[in-house]
């Protein structure tokens, strides 16, 4: 049985559309929320409703790149923002996520001084459960592929080929066909079809604002239609993942 997961990072505004898109297909996310970060972001009061369908986790109160920050900094932001989010939900935050990913033995040693469950990281290609909780890795993030973007219908030609670059050996390693690559679609379909297969965690993640900046919603809806309401799939949260 296959166990698929999504999370999203931040808290702004449009976490509300990507949630109702998840419920329409059945499937869970968790949802990394900051309380200072996002210049639209989501009030105490829709964070409270979008609990109701999907997991919170924790983001640090500001976003910053915690390897800059000296250990009591780190326990500010990171126990500042698992406090914050508790006292407004009135129950448990498990999850954490790096801001950006990036983080250092100082900043994992603080976390885990903090008691959540686990932590999720931004490596991705990864299929198999996690032998560490505290590095819970992700399969694919919606995002521009082959071609970097600038928006919708706006392309970076100066890094035009960086996301096949930076992401396609390691897809071709899993086993995703060169001509799966034409689009990020295409791509996702294929990745999910192998992990289908042969992987024990399909982990979609990434960022709402994103999905609205590159114009990704409608591959995105396509995407989680083609995963959903499969027999042999586990629709889980983030912590249900590592509690399964």
């Amino acid at each position: 049985m296959l166990k698929v997961t999504t999370s999203w990072d931040d808290g702004d505004i449009l976490d509300k559309r990507l949630s109702g898109l998840l419920s329409r297909y059945n499937l869970k996310g968790t949802f990394y929320i900051t309380k200072k970060y996002r210049p639209k972001r989501l009030s105490a009061e829709e964070i409270k409703n979008l609990s109701i369908q999907q997991e919170i986790g924790a983001h640090t109160l500001t976003h910053p790149d915690l390897r800059a920050l000296s250990p009591e900094e780190k326990r500010v932001e990171i126990e500042g923002g698992k406090k914050w989010l508790e006292e407004l939900l009135g129950s448990e935050v498990k999850m954490f996520c790096y801001p950006k990913g990036l983080y250092d033995d100082s900043t994992v040693s603080v976390v885990k001084e903090a008691r959540f469950l686990g932590v999720r990281t931004t490596k991705l290609n990864e299929i198999n459960m996690p032998s560490d909780t505290f590095h819970l890795n992700t399969t694919l993030q919606v995002y521009p592929f082959p071609f970097r973007k600038l928006g919708p219908k706006q392309y970076y030609l100066g890094k035009l080929f960086k996301p096949y670059q930076q992401r396609g050996p390691k897809l071709r390693e899993l086993g995703v066909s060169i001509f799966s690559m034409h689009s990020w679609l295409s791509m996702a379909k294929a990745t999910f079809d192998i992990t289908l297969k042969s992987g024990e965690v399909f982990h979609l993640w990434g960022h709402s604002w994103e999905i609205e900046k590159y114009g990704m919603w409608d591959d995105l809806e396509k995407f989680l239609q083609y995963i959903a309401n499969n027999k042999n799939c586990a629709y889980l949260t983030n912590s249900e993942i590592l509690q399964s």
